[in-house]
C-alpha cells in the first residue's frame, strides 16, 4: 500500500508540473461552465439544481479524460522510461493502479473546481443537495471508468495521438448503447428486455440514474466492474509488452492474452446482466422527496389487494419513435409496474402488449376502452394506455397516458388499483352552483364540472334536497350555499353535533358560472345562515386576497393594434407548496392550487380549534370584493395592489373542542378553484374529451374528503412529485420588477389617455365651431400632443427595456463567476509562479539581444498590410450596411444653427411664402399687416432639427410623383419646396417635401423628402403637420383668436348662448385682405367685446360700396401677451372681410340690440 501511494504521489506531481495538464484543466472548466450556462440555460431556467451542468459532463469527458490519460503509458514506451520503471522494486499492478489513481485524483480536482455552481444554487435557491452530491459522486465514478479505458488504450501504443483517438472511440462505444438512435434500432425487432439489456451497458444510462437521485446496486456493480476489467487488462498489456509474459498467465503468445481478455469481457457481460436482473430493486433514493421510492400509500393499496390484479399495458413503439418523451414515460410506467409486481408478486402481475395496425391486440385495446391515438400521416392508430382487471372481473382503465402527468404516474396507477376494490361512502351535496349538467333559460345546458367526476370515482354523491336526506350520508359537502331553509340549517347543526364531517367551499363572488353562461350572472357572496358562528369561524365576504408573488400572467389587452398588455392578475394566483401546511396530511404533498378571487377565514369564538391549511403569500394584500363585482381590468388591479405583510388563511380545519366525537369542518374561501379551467386542461381526441389535471385543486378536495371520511389510504400519494426549486431571489426580483413596471406602465397609459382626450377636445372644438380646417393654434396643439405621445411611448419602451436590468446584471455576474472566475485564478497563479521563477533566475539583469532577419521583417510588413486591409474592409462593411443611415439626423448641425436662420421660404403650386426675421420677430414678406405665428415657425424649425432618416426610397425621377415630390411647378404637384437661409443669403437647407402625414405606427408620423437637384427620395421621421402656403394658416387670419382670451360677453350682454354663438362666428371669419392705415367708409356696426380679466376690445365695421372693413380699437392695458403682440401690428391696419361673413356677425349682434 505504501508503494502504491508513492507511485500515485509521483504521478500526481507529474500532472501539476506539466503545462498540458493546466491547459486541459482550464479548457474543461471553461467548456463545462459555457455548456451549462449557454446550452443548459443554467441562468435562464432559474432552477436551483445542477442538472444543466451534469447533462453535458459525460460528453466533455470524451475529450478531457483521454487527453489527461494519453501520456500515462504511451510516453513511457516512446521515451523507453518504462524499462527504468520496471527495474524499480514495484510491481506492474502497483504502477498501473498508481497511475490510475493519480489521474483519477486529477479528475476529481477538476470536478471540485466547479464548486461555484454548487455555491450559486445554494445562494439563489434551496436545491436538493443530496441529489447534487450524488451527481458529483456519479460524475467522478464515471470519470474513473473512462480513465481506466483510456489507460488501457495508452498502454497499447507509444503514440499519444493514437492513444487519444483509441480512448475516445472505445469510450464512445460505451456511450452508444444508451443513445436513442441505437436503442431505436433494437426496438424495431427486439423485445423490451433485450433493449433494456443493451441500455444497461451504457455510461449514459447509469450516470443518468445517479444524476436523477437514485443509486441502484446494478450501477455500483457496473462501474466497479468496468474499472477492474480495464485496469486488469492494462496490467496484462504492460506486462506482455515489457516482459513478453505476465505473472498470472505465464504465456508468451499474444493470442493467449487476446483470448483471456475476451473471457474477461464475457464474465463482465454476464455479471452485469445478472446485476441488471436481480439487483435493480436494491437501491438508495437520495432525493429529498424520495421520488424513486414507492409511497406508503402505494404499499398499503398493494398489500390490501383482496383479489389478484393483472395490469395490461398497451404501447405502440411508433409513438416513442416520434416522441422520445413518450418513450421515457413508457419506461417509467414499465418500471412502476415492475416495482408493484415485486412488492406483491402473488397479487399483482403485468403484461406488455405492442399492438400493430389491424391485428388482434389493436382490437383488444379498443374493446377494453383505450383511446386510439390517430397517426394521420401513417393512416394508423397508436396506443399507450393501461387496463387493470382482477379475478372478480372488476375493471379500471387509463385510456391514455398524458405527458403532463409524467410526475404523477404513481398516483394515477395506484388510484386505479385502489378503485378496483374500494367501497364507496355516501357524500351529501348542497350546491347553489351548477356542478352537474344543468339546464338554463333559453335551452342552454351548462356542462358537468369535472371535479364531480373525480369525486364520484371514490364516493356515491347524493343531492341534499331536504333535511331528512342528511340522515343518510357519511359526510357532507357544501358549495357556495345560498338561502338555506331553516329546517336544513337545523339538520346540519344536528348532524354536526353528532360528530358529522363537512367540507365547506365559500366564495365572495363565484365567477365560474359566468365562464359558460350566455347571461351576465349576478355575483353574490355565500350565505351560511348562521352556520359560520355555529362552527366557530368568520368568512370575509367583503374582501378578496391579492398575491403578487404567486400571481399568474394574463392577457389584459384592450386593443391589440395599439398596445398588447400581458399583466399579472393579483387575484388569480397559485398558492405554492410553501403556502401549504406541511404538518397536515391533506396539504403535505400539494405543490400548487390555483385560486381566483379567494377570500379569507379566521377563527370566531372559542368553540372550535382552528388549524390553518393554506395561507396567502408573504407579500399578499387584500382588495375590496367590489373589484370583482365591477370587473376591474387586471392591469388596474396591479396598480391598486399593496402588500400588507399580514397572514391570510385561505383554508382551514375546524375541530370542535372538548368532545369525544367532535364535528370537523374543512372550509376553503373559494369555489372557482374547483371549476375545470382553473385546475385542468381539456383535450379532445377523436370524439372523446379528456381533462388532464395541471394543479392540485382536485387533490385538495379529494384529500379533504378522504380525511373527513377517515380513509387516509391515498392522501400521502396525491400531489407527490418532484418539487420545482427555483432561484427564489431572482424570481422575486422578477415579480417585483414586473409589478413596478406595471405600475409605471399604467401611469404612462393614463397620461397617454389624458393626452388623447386633449386631442379629442381639439377635434370636438373644430366640429362645434363648424370649421373644416384646424387653426394654427390647434395644429400646434396636435403637434404637441403627438410629440407628447411619442415621448411617453419612448419612456415606456425605455422602462420596458430596463425592467429586468438588475436580473440581467445578476445573470452576468453568475456567468462570470461560474465560467471564468476559477480559470482566471488558475492562470493568475501560474503567471505569479512563472514571474517568481523568472526573477529567481536573474530577471531582466542579463542582456537580451533580438535580431530581426529579412524574412521576419517581410512577414511583419505583410501582417501589418493584411491587418490594415481587414480594418478598412470592416469599416466599409459598416458604412455599406443597410441600416447605416437609420436614425441619423437629416440636417446635421441644424440644432446649433437654429438661431442663425434668417429666412424661411415655402414654395408650392399654390404660391410662395417668404418669412424673414426682423429684430427677433418673424414677419411675412409683402404682408406688413399679417401677424405671423412665432411659435409655429419656431416649432417648424425645431422639428427639422430633430428629423432623422427612417427609410431609403427610390432614386428614379419617374417615381417622384408616387411620393408627392413632383416639381412644384408641375400641374397637381403636392410638393412643397423648403429653403432655409442664414446671414447674407447663405443657404442652410434646401429640400422638397412630398406627402408628409404618413402613419408609421402608434401615432408617429413620417414624410417623404428629396434634396435640391437630387432624385434620391428619403422617408424621414418627422411630424410636419401642415405645410400649406396659405397665408391664413401661418398668421392670425381671423377676427378673433382664442389666444387673446375667452369672451365673457359682447355689447353689454353676458348671455352664454349668444356669446358662444358670437365666438363661433368671429373665429370663423377670415381676412380677405389687409392694408395699413384707416379705411374710408361708413360705420355700420360696432362690437364691444368683454374679455376675461375685465378687458374690453372694440371692433368697428365700415362699409365702402361692396367692401366691408374691420378696424380694432385697443386699450393700453391690452399691450401684453398674445393680444398685445397682435395689437402692435393690428392697430395700424384695417382688415377686409366678406360681406357674407359680416351679415352673420350682424345677425348675431342683432339678437342683443
Amino acid at each position: 500500500m505504501k508503494k502504491l501511494w508513492i507511485v500515485t504521489k509521483n504521478e500526481l506531481l507529474r500532472y501539476f508540473i506539466s503545462p498540458l495538464a493546466y491547459v486541459y484543466l482550464v479548457a474543461f472548466l471553461l467548456l463545462n461552465g459555457s455548456f451549462a450556462v449557454y446550452f443548459g440555460h443554467f441562468v435562464d431556467r432559474g432552477i436551483a439544481g445542477l442538472g444543466s451542468m451534469f447533462a453535458f459532463q459525460p460528453w466533455l469527458y470524451l475529450l478531457f479524460i483521454p487527453g489527461i490519460s494519453m501520456r500515462l503509458w504511451a510516453e513511457e514506451f516512446r521515451s523507453k522510461t518504462v524499462v527504468q520503471l520496471l527495474t524499480m522494486p514495484v510491481s506492474v499492478s502497483t504502477l498501473v493502479w498508481g497511475k490510475f489513481l493519480a489521474s483519477w485524483i486529477f479528475a476529481a480536482a477538476a470536478l471540485v473546481l466547479t464548486f461555484p455552481f454548487w455555491l450559486t444554487v445554494n445562494y439563489l435557491g434551496a436545491p436538493d443537495n443530496g441529489v447534487i452530491a450524488g451527481s458529483y459522486l456519479g460524475s467522478w465514478v464515471l470519470a474513473g471508468c473512462m480513465l481506466a479505458i483510456s489507460q488501457t488504450m495508452s498502454a497499447l501504443t507509444k503514440n499519444q495521438v493514437i492513444a487519444l483517438v483509441l480512448a475516445v472511440i472505445v469510450n464512445f462505444l460505451f456511450f452508444l448503447s444508451g443513445v436513442e438512435y441505437v436503442l431505436g434500432f433494437f426496438r424495431m425487432f427486439a423485445p423490451a428486455a433485450v433493449v433494456d439489456m443493451v441500455a444497461s451497458f451504457s455510461f449514459l444510462v447509469h450516470f443518468g440514474t445517479i444524476a436523477g437521485g437514485l443509486l441502484e446496486m446494478r450501477d455500483v456493480v457496473f462501474f466497479v466492474s468496468v474499472i477492474l476489467l480495464f485496469n486488469v487488462t492494462t496490467i496484462l498489456v504492460v506486462s506482455f509488452r515489457t516482459s513478453g509474459t505476465s505473472r498470472w498467465l505465464k504465456s508468451t503468445q499474444a493470442a493467449y492474452y487476446v483470448l483471456f481478455f475476451l473471457l474477461l469481457l464475457t464474465a463482465f457481460t454476464g455479471l452485469n446482466l445478472t446485476a441488471n436482473r436481480f439487483l435493480r430493486t436494491e437501491q438508495y433514493d437520495f432525493t429529498q422527496e424520495k421520488l424513486h421510492t414507492l409511497t406508503p400509500s402505494s404499499r398499503r393499496v398493494l398489500e390490501n389487494l383482496p383479489e389478484p390484479v393483472t395490469a395490461k399495458l398497451y404501447y405502440s413503439p411508433v409513438l416513442g419513435q416520434r416522441n422520445p418523451e413518450l418513450r421515457l414515460m413508457y419506461d417509467r410506467v414499465r418500471l412502476l409496474l415492475e416495482q408493484f409486481a415485486r412488492l406483491q408478486p402473488e397479487k399483482f402481475s403485468y403484461k406488455i402488449y405492442n399492438p400493430q395496425p389491424l391485428d388482434d391486440l389493436e382490437d383488444q385495446a379498443i374493446a377494453a376502452g383505450l383511446q386510439p391515438l390517430p397517426l394521420v400521416d401513417l393512416n394508423q392508430n397508436g396506443f399507450f394506455g393501461l387496463v387493470l382487471t382482477d379475478s372478480a372481473d372488476r375493471r379500471e382503465i387509463i385510456p391514455f397516458f398524458a405527458l403532463e402527468r409524467y410526475g404523477y404516474l404513481e398516483q394515477d396507477l395506484t388510484e386505479k388499483v385502489y378503485q378496483l376494490y374500494h367501497e364507496k361512502k355516501t357524500l351529501g351535496l348542497i350546491s347553489s352552483l351548477p356542478v352537474f349538467d344543468t339546464p338554463f333559460a333559453g335551452g342552454y345546458v351548462s356542462p358537468r364540472w369535472n371535479i364531480m367526476t373525480e369525486i364520484e370515482k371514490f364516493y356515491e354523491v347524493k343531492i341534499i334536497n331536504s333535511a331528512e336526506d342528511l340522515a343518510k350520508i357519511d359526510l357532507l359537502m357544501m358549495i357556495h350555499p345560498q338561502k338555506l331553509p331553516d329546517d336544513v340549517v337545523g339538520a346540519i347543526k344536528q348532524y354536526s353535533e353528532l360528530g358529522g364531517k363537512t367540507l365547506l367551499l365559500l366564495d365572495t363572488a363565484a365567477e365560474a358560472p359566468r365562464i359558460f353562461s350566455p347571461d351576465n350572472i349576478e355575483f353574490y357572496p355565500s350565505n351560511l345562515n348562521g352556520l359560520d358562528k355555529f362552527w366557530g369561524f368568520r368568512f370575509y365576504n367583503e374582501l378578496v386576497v391579492a398575491d403578487l408573488d404567486n400571481s399568474i400572467t394574463v392577457d389584459a389587452t384592450k386593443n391589440y393594434s395599439t398596445n398588447p398588455v400581458f399583466t399579472q392578475d393579483v387575484v388569480q394566483f397559485v398558492a405554492p407548496a410553501s403556502s401549504m401546511n406541511p404538518d397536515f396530511p391533506v396539504t403535505r404533498n400539494l405543490q400548487g392550487i390555483l385560486f381566483a378571487s379567494v377570500s379569507a377565514v379566521v377563527p370566531d369564538g372559542g368553540r372550535s380549534a382552528f388549524l390553518p391549511l393554506i395561507k396567502g403569500g408573504d407579500q399578499s394584500g387584500v382588495l375590496s370584493s367590489g373589484v370583482v363585482y365591477e370587473g376591474k381590468n387586471p392591469a388596474d388591479l396591479l396598480g391598486m395592489f399593496k402588500p400588507d405583510g399580514k397572514l391570510k388563511f385561505l383554508a382551514a380545519l375546524l375541530i370542535e373542542k372538548n368532545k369525544k366525537n367532535p364535528f370537523e369542518v374543512i372550509v376553503a374561501a373559494d369555489t372557482d378553484f374547483i371549476y375545470d379551467t382553473f385546475w385542468s386542461s381539456g383535450r379532445t381526441i377523436l370524439e372523446n374529451n379528456y381533462f388532464i389535471p395541471l394543479y392540485d385543486n382536485a387533490n385538495f378536495i379529494l384529500n379533504s374528503l378522504d380525511y373527513l371520511a377517515g380513509d387516509e389510504t391515498l392522501i400521502d400519494l396525491r400531489g407527490r412529485t418532484q418539487k420545482i426549486r427555483r432561484f427564489e431571489g431572482i424570481e422575486n426580483m422578477r415579480k417585483e420588477n414586473l409589478r413596478n413596471f406595471r405600475i409605471k406602465e399604467n401611469d404612462i397609459f393614463r397620461q397617454i389617455d389624458k393626452t388623447k382626450k386633449a386631442l379629442q377636445e381639439v377635434f370636438g372644438k373644430r366640429e362645434f365651431e363648424e370649421r373644416n380646417n384646424f387653426t394654427s393654434d390647434e395644429l400646434a396643439v396636435i403637434a404637441g400632443t403627438r410629440q407628447r405621445l411619442d415621448t411617453l411611448r419612448s419612456e415606456l419602451a425605455a422602462i420596458r427595456m430596463n425592467m429586468h436590468r438588475n436580473i440581467e446584471q445578476t445573470g452576468m455576474m453568475i456567468k462570470f463567476v461560474n465560467i471564468y472566475l476559477v480559470p482566471l485564478l488558475i492562470l493568475l497563479l501560474l503567471a505569479a509562479a512563472g514571474a517568481k521563477g523568472f526573477y529567481r533566475r536573474g530577471g531582466l539583469s542579463g542582456k537580451v539581444r533580438i535580431s530581426f532577419n529579412r524574412e521576419f521583417k517581410t512577414a511583419a510588413v505583410v501582417t501589418v498590410l493584411l491587418a490594415a486591409a481587414g480594418g478598412v474592409s470592416f469599416l466599409l462593411t459598416m458604412s455599406d450596411a443597410g441600416d447605416g443611415y437609420e436614425n441619423r439626423p437629416v440636417f446635421e448641425g441644424l440644432t446649433e444653427k437654429l438661431n442663425d436662420v434668417e429666412k424661411v421660404v415655402l414654395t408650392s403650386a399654390e404660391g410662395e411664402l417668404s418669412f424673414f426675421k426682423e429684430d427677433g420677430v418673424w414677419k411675412l414678406e409683402g404682408e406688413p399687416c399679417a401677424v405671423v405665428y412665432q411659435e409655429r415657425i419656431g416649432r417648424f424649425l425645431a422639428v427639422l432639427a430633430d428629423t432623422v432618416y427612417y427609410e431609403k426610397k427610390s432614386d428614379k425621377a419617374e417615381y417622384l410623383s408616387r411620393f408627392g415630390l413632383a416639381p412644384s411647378s408641375a400641374e397637381g404637384s403636392e410638393s412643397v419646396e423648403v429653403r432655409l437661409e442664414g446671414a447674407k443669403n447663405s443657404v442652410l437647407a434646401d429640400f422638397s417635401v412630398g406627402r408628409y402625414d404618413i402613419d408609421i405606427g402608434r401615432g408617429a408620423r413620417a414624410a417623404y423628402i428629396r434634396f435640391a437637384d437630387k432624385f434620391q427620395v428619403w422617408m424621414i421621421k418627422a411630424d410636419l403637420i401642415d405645410l400649406s402656403t396659405n397665408v391664413a394658416d401661418w398668421t392670425y387670419g381671423s377676427l378673433w383668436n382664442l389666444r387673446f382670451g375667452r369672451l365673457s360677453g359682447f355689447n353689454r350682454t353676458s348671455n352664454l348662448n349668444r356669446t358662444a354663438e358670437m365666438v363661433k362666428t368671429l373665429l370663423n371669419v377670415g381676412f380677405v385682405s389687409a392694408a395699413e392705415g384707416k379705411p374710408e367708409g361708413e360705420k355700420v356696426l360696432s362690437l364691444e367685446l368683454e374679455v376675461e380679466g375685465s378687458r374690453q376690445i372694440g371692433i368697428d365695421f365700415l362699409q365702402n360700396k361692396e367692401h366691408i372693413y374691420a378696424r380694432y380699437q385697443f386699450r393700453p392695458e391690452d399691450e401684453s401677451g398674445y393680444l398685445g403682440f397682435f395689437a402692435r401690428t393690428a392697430e395700424k391696419c384695417h382688415y377686409e372681410i366678406s360681406k357674407e361673413n359680416f351679415e352673420k356677425i350682424d345677425n348675431v349682434a342683432a339678437t342683443v340690440r
